[in-house]
């Protein structure tokens, strides 16, 4: 095979140019996780980590990351940031990982594990509501999407799951519709005073106790790995 001396340096090129984004693609897995822990929880997964463990034992080889935002309610100890802002700056640093992550490893399938505030944060990034949301490619990626006692829980949406049958502290408006709802499953039970109306708080912390055999088959369904 004949080869110009013009394409012979555009191929050298190419192999000089991309060795460390050859290697990057490489060593990217089938399946990336990201997981969001609820406010007050120490930095890491904090609840979600239950579920974030059980895909990655799922999915042999796969990763994951913890996303990195305040967590906060207003607490003294959490600099006075209040839980509106504490949300919207979560739901802006969901969308930049993922994002950033998609660039760099386009084929990896991604799951979005969020609870409680972590859950509303990921509720955001994926169906909109505090400014920064996922699209193009990063969203194409996202392959499923659990959320657990997220506070934006409103009695009605297709992919709420169960006993909840009122509404979250930061509920969505009647008749909201997420564009992406066949990637999520939200679960709520009506005991939780945070996505719903009870008055039980130990039962906000049970999600993956309870639901988390169903949520990972549900990841499981979604993801091809």
């Amino acid at each position: 095979m004949k080869v110009t001396a013009a394409a012979a340096l555009s191929l050298a090129g190419l192999v000089a140019a991309n060795p460390v984004e050859l290697q990057e693609r490489q060593s990217c897995p089938k399946v990336y996780t990201f997981g969001a822990r609820e406010t007050t929880a120490p930095a890491g997964y904090g609840t979600a980590g239950g579920l974030v463990n059980q895909v990655k034992s799922a999915f042999p080889g796969s990763g994951s990351e913890a996303i990195v935002y305040p967590a906060c309610g207003g607490q003294s100890n959490c600099g006075g940031v209040s839980y509106e802002n504490s949300a919207q700056q979560g739901t802006a640093a969901v969308v930049k990982a993922v994002t950033d992550y998609n660039k760099k490893c386009p084929d990896t399938q991604i799951v979005l594990i969020g609870y409680s505030q972590g859950g509303q944060i990921m509720d955001n990034a994926l169906c909109g509501g505090a400014g920064a949301t996922l699209s193009g490619a990063a969203m194409n990626a996202v392959k499923a999407a659990i959320f657990m006692g997220d506070p934006h829980n409103v009695a009605g949406l297709s992919y709420n799951v169960g006993t909840c049958t009122a509404q979250g502290f930061a509920a969505r408006p009647k008749g909201f519709t997420c564009a992406v709802a066949d990637k999520i499953k939200s679960y709520c039970d009506s005991t939780d005073p945070y996505c719903c109306n009870g008055n039980d708080a130990n039962s906000h912390q049970q999600y993956v106790n309870k639901y988390g055999a169903q949520a990972l088959a549900f990841i499981k369904s979604k993801v091809t790995a």
